[in-house]
């Protein structure tokens, strides 16, 4: 569907004040909200379409004032915000766009809350929100088929993880179906868990993420052709994944603050590997690419179309279909210039097509590639090393070359040609003193490694063969310009020399002194993708050569803890060298990638090992042989009267990060079991601690394909639940219970799996067979092993009346650390 988005709705939600004083006020929410206003604004939204909730401060209220009695503003209390939600299932159009700013919360339960206004934090069962969840499927309900919904909420709410699951989910409508056609894409600021930063009064994910998809002038990468359409669109997903997330998370790590953005799509939408906003339509024309004669068409491998200086390309035939269907047809806007490559089959029988340039007008227009049958045989005055224009080049026609068995070497000559083809395929001349002037520029500025020769019909550019990338760099600049300013019905054809026939690849340098920093134990996950090429660190270290079709190709590194990325263009018959990064940072890295194994490799068991931050030493203590599940320590901080307390690992050494500055308000040190684990898995869900994004019946899978460590299959046990997928849980449970694992964790999950609310059921009876099993735990003062399951086990041990264990408890959950998914937590030390 097109947008045009005079027709749309709005409801925009931004609360910087509280009616609790318990509750801090933030400084970003309305701004975010007046911001999002005019981004509204700007897309062509009516004012009279905009519904505005606010709860400003004294300092925000201005803002709000200078939007204008065109989009006055309303309370921010659930009642107020449900009677626009009432107004809106009334109303119809192409796009329903929500925007919520504010404080948010998170419960495995309950999932994503919005709070109120008028939420009060001493009254957990009436704390007024909005079910994030709820309202998806209600928006989904409404006649809007396109739908964006962008949330900046934070979690810092003044009450612990463990009172979050007496908060129900606030829902004030009954009896609504979603519409099977509508699609709803939801941005976030962060994952669950996570916090969401206000740096200078704005929400750091939203001051990042309108400029980008700013419907008049959007980053140029997170733009879509649709090459059936030539409709141009946002794409949501490489919006918040590609650009916006990896800069939030460098900038909210500088602060010690974990903040993952995300995006999930709801509906018919989520199939699709693009999640667009569309844009108002552009002017398009359709062009189509034929092979003459007819009976060509069978040997005909590829078809590329290429859309200079962006990453837009469309290539036929299309698996698991084999043969190219012609004429081949598009739509492109129009001011398009671009570049279509015909590939044969080996063997065809055919000469190779010139490559071909067309700017697209405001006609329609055809590229048809006139084959000519291959030299039968070597012809002697066209051997390699001949100066282009010296009478054997025949035109209209490209020349047919001598064509060596030998390896190429960096002297010998090569050649590219460049002219304009006419609608029969002949050469044809062009002598507008405007293409005139245009080229006598290249010409003074050409490299004085290659030679220009001149002809009627186009250029001969030679050079050294090892220069044949320059030579074709320059071929393709002037072709551009020749596309430009010829008529429509004209088309430049690029020609190289083919006596050294080489493949279109691209070549992978890896980072000097090793990959350890880069991809630390995953060296043989695919991490790195070319094109649409994935390959692990150990495949290229044995290869590093992978061809990929002529055109722009991205190269990427893809890791739990970040991603790399370059794009880079690959002319045919070239080999590019892309060399990837010593590191990819984009906010927390594994301590078992930071920290060189050979370090920790070989330490006996059951050692912790930390860095001294002003000696940059490491500091290695080795614990009693005899250490079980449950056993704790503390280590003292640095330069500070506070440590940090953790359970040990049985079998592991573990690493803490315990400097000045991971100790910062006792809250941010991070404790990790160090594993030479080539899972990914591992960094994900135990170094990193991301919960989401993972699909519960491939972690069953996973782990009864091979046993790995019990923390791994512990932590993939949370990731269950977190999703409420409390069978795949129970199934992992019992996977640690075959292999004799008897850890706090399993015995909590089991509990709060067991506990997890059915319906509006909040309070239903506790198992015998949960409380004897907590029982023993908490007899023994233990405390979970992983952070998750601190908070189940307050709201256990307050279930359960085991007073003691939940008074411990709650003193700890007040200062873990938010940064470890392994359990650490502030202590003070003795004088």
């Amino acid at each position: 569907m097109t947008g045009t988005y005079a027709d749309s709705w709005a409801l925009v939600v931004g609360i910087d004040a509280y009616d609790d004083p318990q509750i801090r006020d933030l400084s970003g929410a309305v701004q975010d909200a007046c911001e999002s206003v005019n981004w509204l604004r700007k897309a062509g939204v009516p004012d009279d379409h905009i519904l505005l909730h606010a709860q400003p401060t004294e300092t925000s209220r201005p803002l709000l004032d200078a939007l204008g009695a065109g989009v006055p503003w309303h309370d921010a209390t659930a009642p107020g915000i449900t009677k626009s939600l009432a107004r809106l299932r009334t109303l119809r159009g192409s796009h329903l766009f929500v925007f919520l700013f504010g404080h948010g919360i998170y419960d495995p339960s309950t999932r994503r809350l919005f709070v109120t206004s008028e939420a009060s934090s001493d009254e957990h069962d009436v704390f007024s929100n909005l079910s994030i969840d709820e309202h998806i499927e209600l928006f989904r309900s409404m006649e809007f088929p396109e739908q964006l919904l962008i949330m900046d909420g934070c979690q810092n709410v003044p009450f612990d993880v463990s009172e979050r699951s007496r908060v129900p989910a606030g829902m004030p409508f009954q009896g609504f179906t979603a519409m099977a056609g509508n699609t709803l894409v939801f941005c976030f600021a962060c994952q669950q868990g996570e916090l969401a930063m206000e740096i200078e009064g704005r929400g750091l994910f939203t001051q990042n993420l309108l400029p980008h998809i700013d419907t008049q002038n959007p980053t140029p990468h997170v733009l879509h052709l649709d090459f059936d359409t030539g409709d141009v669109s946002i794409d949501l997903r490489k919006a918040v994944t590609d650009i916006v997330g990896p800069e939030v998370t460098r900038t909210a790590w500088t602060e010690r603050i974990v903040q993952n953005p995300g995006v999930q799509v709801y509906g018919p939408g989520s199939a699709k590997s693009v999640w667009p906003l569309h844009l108002p339509p552009t002017p398009a024309a359709r062009m189509s690419v034929a092979v003459k004669p007819a009976s060509a068409a069978k040997d005909v491998r590829t078809i590329a179309v290429q859309v200079e200086g962006t990453p837009w390309r469309r290539e036929v035939p299309v698996p698991p279909r084999k043969t190219v269907q012609l004429p081949f047809e598009n739509h492109l806007p129009h001011e398009t210039s671009l570049s279509v490559i015909c590939e044969l089959k080996a063997d065809s029988g055919w000469r190779k097509p010139a490559e071909r340039r067309i700017r697209i007008g405001d006609s329609d227009s055809e590229v048809v590639f006139h084959l000519r049958s291959a030299p039968s045989g070597t012809r002697r005055g066209a051997a390699a090393g001949h100066r282009p224009g010296d009478g054997i080049w025949a035109l209209p026609t490209a020349p047919d070359t001598y064509r060596s068995s030998r390896k190429p070497k960096g002297d010998d000559n090569a050649w590219v040609f460049v002219g304009n083809v006419d609608s029969t395929g002949s050469l044809t001349s062009s002598t507008s003193p405007e293409l005139s002037d245009s080229l006598q520029e290249h010409l003074r500025n050409a490299s004085n490694r290659i030679e220009v020769t001149q002809e009627e019909v186009g250029l001969y550019v030679s050079g050294r063969y090892d220069d044949r990338e320059l030579l074709i760099q320059f071929a393709s600049d002037v072709a551009s310009t020749f596309a430009i300013l010829t008529p429509n019905d004209i088309s430049t054809a690029i020609r190289e020399s083919p006596e050294f026939p080489e493949e279109t690849a691209i070549r992978i340098a890896l980072p000097d002194g090793g990959t350890g920093q880069l991809v630390g134990p995953l060296t043989d996950a695919p991490t790195v993708t070319v094109g649409e090429t994935g390959r692990s660190v150990r495949e290229i270290e044995s290869d590093p050569l992978i061809g990929v079709p002529p055109g722009h190709v991205q190269v990427r590194v893809d890791l739990p803890w970040g991603s790399w990325s370059e794009m880079v263009e690959v002319f045919a018959g070239t080999e590019k060298t892309v060399r990837l990064p010593r590191s990819v940072e984009n906010g927390i890295v594994p301590l078992r990638v930071s920290i060189q194994s050979g370090v920790w490799e070989k330490l006996p068991g059951f050692s912790v090992i930390g860095l001294d931050s002003r000696t940059d030493t490491w500091l290695v203590t080795t614990y009693p042989e005899e250490s079980t599940w449950g056993t704790c320590v503390s280590v003292p901080g640095t330069g500070t009267d506070t440590g940090v307390t953790f359970p040990l690992h049985p079998s592991l050494p573990l690493a803490v990060e315990i400097g000045e500055g991971a100790v910062r308000s006792g809250q941010a040190a991070r404790v990790e079991p160090l594993s030479t684990s080539p899972d990914p898995e591992w960094d994900d869900l135990v170094s990193l601690g991301n919960l989401r994004g993972h699909a519960p019946k491939d972690l069953l899978a996973a782990d009864k394909d091979e046993a790995p460590d019990p923390v791994l299959t512990l932590a993939r046990a949370y990731a269950c639940y977190a999703a409420g997928e409390d069978r795949y849980t129970r199934g992992l449970l019992r996977l640690l219970r075959e292999r004799g694992s008897d850890i706090c964790d399993m015995d909590l999950l089991e509990g709060a799996a067991a506990l997890r609310p059915k319906g509006r059921d909040r309070n239903g009876p506790v198992p015998k067979s949960v409380r004897s099993a907590l029982t023993r735990w908490a007899e023994a003062g233990t405390v979970p092993v992983l952070r998750w399951g601190v908070a189940p086990a307050v709201v256990l041990a307050r279930r359960l009346g085991l007073d003691a264990w939940c008074a411990q408890l709650k003193a700890i959950e007040g200062s873990l650390s938010p940064v470890s998914a392994w359990t650490v937590w502030t202590t003070r030390q003795s004088p």
